[in-house]
């Protein structure tokens, strides 16, 4: 039925990081559900030679999976052959805003040895990715986005974004947009691709251009938190959880699982991709969750009292918006995951 499965592939590809610079702890999981192809990546990971930093990323695939496998690959490596990267090392660590001048200029560097990648497959690979990374040092989260995947976070009880949806119709990408030759049709560029900033889709890309003013541009936006005891979840994720979920309904929905006694980052991620699903997305869905110091961790069987609270409510009828009907999705098993990797 079109580009749709009769029924969500729910099986997770998850994995539990445990920052030994940091001391925090990371969950990353990516479900393909109801599309033909899982096209998302993931990445939880210290930065060796960084004392204190984490780096993670979702990259989330369009027209196939080798611009988000080869970018989840590579990303660090180009990171840290920036020469922004060298001169934050040889400061100290201590300049957030040269730490995301070297993010930037790896997003770009990445995209460029992209191409010549994607040029050895014949035209067997043309896709490309939204990007959004965060790497946490001892004092800072500073996040590097080029697409509509989203990084947000809680803190003081509120909800900040670390990131912004890069669309189209947004005026100033839609400026860029046309003055790079495109147009803007149907809220996509040249009324086909849905995302104004990507890494590769090298279609849409005129190498006279600068990446700033590519109809597509890999070029990232940066922002700088400086981290407080307050801080308690940051969450990385693709559109496929933004498509159903406000950013403050999720970090609220976290703060919800907290409450409830969960304190394992890779089971809230599990449980977070699980809800979107429920709620009715329709994409892969990828999430990386960490739990951060503000966490107010409360009592009781946290993730496996939901999924056994949801399995006992669950009615053999239509799963929610699933197309034409088809049967219900039943959530994960209510057993606790394995904390190394599943």
């Amino acid at each position: 039925m079109g580009n749709t499965l009769d029924n969500p592939i729910t099986d997770k590809e998850s994995h539990t990081y445990e920052s030994a610079a940091t001391g925090l702890l990371a969950g990353a999981t990516g479900m393909q559900g109801w599309r033909l192809e899982m096209e998302d990546a993931h990445v939880a990971i210290d930065i060796s030679d960084a004392p204190g930093h984490m780096f993670l990323a979702v990259f989330d695939g369009h027209a196939g999976a080798g611009a988000a496998k080869y970018a989840a690959r590579e990303i660090i490596g180009h990171l840290k052959a920036t020469e922004e990267w060298t001169r934050y090392c040889a400061g100290g660590f201590t300049d957030p805003h040269l730490l995301g001048e070297a993010m930037a200029s790896a997003f770009v560097n990445l995209d460029q040895y992209m191409r010549a990648h994607q040029e050895t497959t014949n035209g067997q690979d043309s896709s490309g990715c939204t990007s959004v990374t965060a790497v946490i040092t001892p004092t800072h989260i500073v996040c590097a986005n080029a697409g509509d995947s989203r990084c947000v976070m809680g803190t003081a009880g509120t909800t900040k974004e670390l990131s912004f949806d890069h669309k189209p119709y947004n005026q100033t990408e839609k400026d860029r947009i046309e003055k790079a030759g495109g147009f803007v049709q149907w809220n996509r560029v040249d009324g086909d691709l849905a995302v104004s900033r990507a890494l590769g889709d090298f279609g849409y890309k005129n190498q006279t251009l600068e990446p700033k003013h590519q109809k597509i541009s890999p070029h990232p936006d940066i922002e700088v938190h400086e981290r407080t005891p307050q801080d308690d979840v940051l969450i990385l994720a693709c559109d496929g959880l933004w498509d159903v979920m406000s950013s403050t309904e999720a970090v609220n929905t976290v703060r919800e699982i907290y409450r409830s006694g969960e304190s394992n980052s890779l089971l809230i991620a599990e449980e977070m991709i699980d809800l979107a699903l429920e709620k009715g997305s329709k994409d892969n869905i990828s999430a990386v969750i960490v739990k951060l110091p503000g966490a107010q961790i409360g009592t009781g069987e946290g993730v496996a009292g939901r999924r056994r609270a949801r399995q006992s409510a669950h009615r053999p009828d239509s799963y929610p918006n699933s197309p034409e009907g088809k049967s219900a999705y039943v959530p994960g098993p209510v057993e606790s995951v394995n904390e190394d990797s599943t």
